[in-house]
């Protein structure tokens, strides 16, 4: 019996060394990525050039779950951490005169919202979620006219929609960058498998000089691989009409992260998604710079309060394209 005990000890003991050179490697791993921060006047000429940009853009919630604030945001530094919270999983529709769309980020299907959904009752207290139908889904016959994907992470919640868009002849150049393609770690590595399984995806480089990678085919609209959240972590910049719009992923999950420099829940940074939290909080003051000198609008992907806020419309399945 002592053998037994001593054994068992023994595979606790390596199973927590190479859990915690697993979780070390992960926090190093993601510290070495992240382009330098782009300087207000690159942001500023995104859009500028003779060739012309998305004129409209929209957001389309696939899924959403209320669940308290202190799932998201550190509740010590939480100016309203009793207020309400939905998290919202969305992908944002950026459409052309020419009538092509580009999607940033795929959402869920119904089934993946709930298996996403569940386990989070269980750790934050979080509501059933509610799945509202996948962007293929909600495109209809609209989806034919989807042109290239762009991911700001890719983490399940935002890549579990893409093979749902394959039904019928539909190939989609499917935009990564190196750090997307060619460096997930644990949490990523499960999406960047749906991107290459997805029947109707073309994987395409993003490319470029300089922190800002243009997106080819797609005038208007540039990529800074800024890291923090996952290897891959990306803001969508885009200017939409006179609009400038930030799409900044995960780098929070409420805009009060952005507004008020609040980082997520430590145990979360640290545990559950190993993120760099200096590079975070050098982001958060990049893209509140942004917002209050140069009239950025940022728009982090899972508040859905900031999202009904925002300039932008949902999609409604009607009006876009006429």
């Amino acid at each position: 019996m002592r053998r037994v005990l001593l054994g068992f000890a023994l595979l606790v003991l390596l199973a927590l060394g190479v859990g915690s050179a697993a979780l070390a490697w992960a926090h190093w791993s993601i510290r070495r990525e992240g382009a330098p921060l782009p300087a207000p006047e690159a942001v500023r000429a995104v859009g500028t050039s003779d060739a012309a940009g998305p004129v409209r853009a929209f957001w389309m919630a696939t899924a959403r779950q209320p669940m308290p604030r202190s799932a998201v945001l550190d509740a010590r530094r939480d100016p309203e951490p009793d207020a309400a919270y939905v998290m919202t999983h969305p992908a944002f529709v950026l459409e052309w005169a020419d009538g092509r769309i580009l999607l940033v980020d795929a959402g869920m299907t119904r089934e993946g919202a709930r298996d996403f959904g569940a386990p989070l009752e269980m750790v934050a207290g979080a509501a059933p979620i509610e799945p509202l139908g996948s962007v293929a889904e909600q495109l209809g016959a609209e989806r034919q006219r989807v042109a290239g994907v762009l991911l700001t992470h890719l983490h399940v919640d935002h890549v579990g929609g893409l093979p749902a868009l394959c039904a019928g002849p539909l190939t989609v150049p499917v935009f990564l960058s190196e750090a997307q393609a060619e460096r997930p770690n644990w949490t990523t590595r499960p999406g960047l498998e749906i991107v290459r399984s997805a029947p109707c995806a073309s994987v395409v480089p993003l490319a470029g000089e300089g922190s800002l990678l243009a997106v080819p085919g797609f005038a208007g609209v540039a990529v800074f691989p800024a890291a923090g959240h996952t290897p891959g972590s990306q803001v969508i910049l885009a200017r939409v009409g006179t609009r400038r719009l930030a799409l900044v992923g995960d780098l929070v999950n409420h805009a009060d992260g952005i507004r008020h420099d609040v980082p997520k829940p430590f145990l979360y940074s640290l545990l559950v998604v190993p993120e760099a939290t200096g590079r975070l909080a050098a982001l958060r003051a990049w893209v509140r710079d942004l917002a209050d000198r140069e009239g950025v609008e940022a728009l982090p992907s899972h508040d859905e309060a900031a999202l009904r806020a925002s300039s932008l419309p949902p999609w409604s399945g009607a009006g876009a394209g006429t």
